[in-house]
């Protein structure tokens, strides 16, 4: 899992690195200038560069002008981080990218070998590539299928996100109407992409599973298991909780509880200290003790 983040740990990076330990078949590597977290893990790995020297790696591997208003346009580069960390993930059968604003269930009990061995590209959406958390197979095929984006390098040197990571990139594997099943089935890209909505991502327009708006309000995490207050035993992936965090959201989703954590004096209030054998409860009040 190849990631990025430059400026300041969010106040639960701790509980995220939990997460992670509790999937040692997954290995995180994640570029920053943030220092080391208090919580350690095995199998997340930080590399410590600054901004501008991560900005000027990134230009000299696609050979363009790299120049962000901001870190949040790295999310542009998701689809060309194979290209660009291809030397770092050697001979991982699969590398993914995701986002620090979420909290991993058990990634085995979804991503199981029949699985693995099946598709090339997984999506936890089912209409696009799902940038907090994708995953394909490591070749060189995919490594470089950012290229057939039309006109990426334009985009990628706009000093602003474009959303490239989403439906430019997705739209590669996504199936095309108007294609006959046949054609589908040969493009190289199309034939073995899985767009699967695993229903990660809280207060979406999409909807809960069920069909309603009606979404869970309590999410408990306990040594690797992910659970909510309203799906009984039903494990999930991820928890994706971007919607909790940031106001800019509340305009266009259900309606949000007790508001964003904006609200809150503090986002964590429980210790990560005891997080992996407590567990712990993500809500609209933050990060609590179960």
């Amino acid at each position: 899992m190849l990631m990025q983040y430059f400026g300041k740990w969010p106040e639960w990076i701790d509980l995220f690195v939990e997460s992670c330990k509790w999937n040692p078949s997954v290995h995180w590597l994640i570029y920053t200038d943030c220092g080391p977290t208090d919580n350690i893990a095995d199998n997340v790995e930080l590399v410590s560069l600054s901004f501008e020297d991560y900005k000027a790696l990134v230009s000299q591997r696609l050979n363009l002008s790299f120049k962000p208003s901001s870190p949040y346009k790295l999310c542009d580069l998701k689809p060309c981080l194979a290209h660009i960390h291809a030397n770092e993930i050697g001979d991982f059968r699969f590398f993914g990218f995701g986002d620090v604003d979420v909290v991993y269930g058990n990634i085995d009990n979804f991503y199981v070998e029949d699985l693995l061995d099946r598709w090339d590209v997984l999506s936890t959406h089912d209409d696009r590539i799902s940038g907090h958390f994708a995953v394909l197979r490591n070749t060189p095929e995919f490594r470089m299928a950012f290229e057939q984006i039309p006109g990426y390098k334009a985009k990628l040197e706009q000093p602003d996100y474009t959303a490239l990571d989403e439906m430019p990139f997705g739209s590669l594997f996504k199936q095309r109407g108007g294609l006959s099943h046949l054609q589908n089935f040969l493009h190289p890209y199309r034939r073995r992409a899985l767009f699967e909505e695993r229903y990660s991502t809280i207060l979406s327009k999409r909807g809960w599973h069920d069909g309603s708006m009606n979404y869970p309000q309590k999410w408990f995490w306990h040594e690797g298991r992910l659970t909510n207050d309203q799906d009984g035993d039903r494990e999930f992936l991820y928890l994706h909780f971007m919607r909790w965090k940031n106001t800019q959201y509340e305009s266009n989703s259900p309606a949000l509880g007790q508001g964003t954590w904006l609200d809150l004096d503090r986002v964590v209030r429980t210790d990560w200290r005891r997080a992996g054998t407590d567990g712990f409860c993500i809500s609209p009040l933050g990060f609590t003790d179960r």
